[in-house]
């Protein structure tokens, strides 16, 4: 189950009134505060930390201490040195429990890069709350390397690693993707190929066209889409091939970007479009979908 912003900020303005009111506890001892917080309700939350009710201010603290809420590290610390005593304990207790995450994420590292079954598993549980954005290479090169439960664990931290940082959103489908193994034959087949299709079948074929059917339309966009994956999943394989291949994985990313701006002003014919097809949220082509249109990079409809 998930609250919307507006239900998740009546029930937190609820337990402002009660803060203030003389009732200690209501925003920070909330559990439904706590178990319904994500990402999206930041900018409900953070504006009050200006409160100017200091008893507000400090159990606005403690629940993002109890969310790990890293985006409001940098206040939270300016607050610790300027702000009462009141508050200043709060920001001691948020910064105490960011430090101990951080100081525990290099031995929940330990255990997934050399464990197997449960020790795997439940360090892949508690990593899945406490990972941060700087922690994702580390976490897709797991990902890659095992398989079966521990791979859906894995899975699991890195979609809620992405549901606490909205910057990842947009690439969410390249973060999930399974990363392959090096193998420089084959990546240099896929170049050859990839560029193939963009640089004379879709420059030959596609290009001077001002209208495209919608089978088209939706056949390049996956190719694009799938391009762009294997591209993604073999950017940490690049330093094990030859330096000419980073620099043909660089002209196949500017072939994609071309051919992804020329489709997009494409007029699709034999099907109704949306919105120009560009995706709302992440800015790239969108896909017909049993009559829907999906963005295949962040699932948007």
């Amino acid at each position: 189950m998930s609250v919307t912003k507006v239900e998740y900020l009546e029930r937190f303005i609820e337990a402002v009134d009660r803060v203030i009111a003389g009732r200690p506890g209501s925003i920070s001892e909330d559990r439904w505060l706590i178990n319904y917080y994500d990402a999206d309700k930041l900018p409900i939350v953070s504006g009050y930390l200006d409160c100017e009710d200091d008893r507000v201010r400090a159990e606005t603290v403690m629940l993002f201490a109890d969310v790990r809420e890293r985006a409001v590290l940098e206040k939270v610390k300016d607050m610790r040195q300027r702000d009462s005593e009141r508050v200043r304990l709060a920001c001691m207790g948020y910064l105490s429990a960011i430090q101990g995450d951080d100081d525990l994420i290099p031995q929940l590292f330990d255990i997934m890069d050399h464990c197997s079954g449960n020790e795997f598993m439940r360090a892949a549980n508690r990593m899945a709350s406490v990972a941060r954005v700087e922690d994702l290479p580390h976490l897709r090169r797991i990902y890659g390397q095992v398989g079966g439960e521990m791979r859906s664990a894995v899975r699991v931290v890195l979609d809620r690693l992405i549901s606490r940082n909205p910057s990842l959103l947009p690439k969410r489908d390249l973060i999930l993707s399974v990363p392959v193994y090096p193998n420089e034959g084959e990546f240099e087949r896929f170049l050859d190929a990839s560029t193939e299709y963009l640089d004379v079948r879709y420059r030959s074929n596609v290009m001077p066209l001002s209208k495209v059917k919608l089978a088209t339309y939706n056949n390049v966009a996956r190719a694009l889409a799938k391009m762009r994956t294997r591209l993604y999943n073999e950017s940490d394989n690049l330093q094990f091939y030859g330096p000419d291949k980073t620099d043909r994985a660089r002209e196949l990313t500017s072939l994609i970007a071309w051919a992804n701006e020329d489709l997009s002003g494409k007029e699709v014919v034999g099907g109704e479009r949306s919105r120009s097809h560009v995706c709302p949220r992440c800015g790239e082509m969108m896909v017909c979908y049993k009559g829907m249109w999906i963005c295949p990079d962040c699932g948007t409809l």
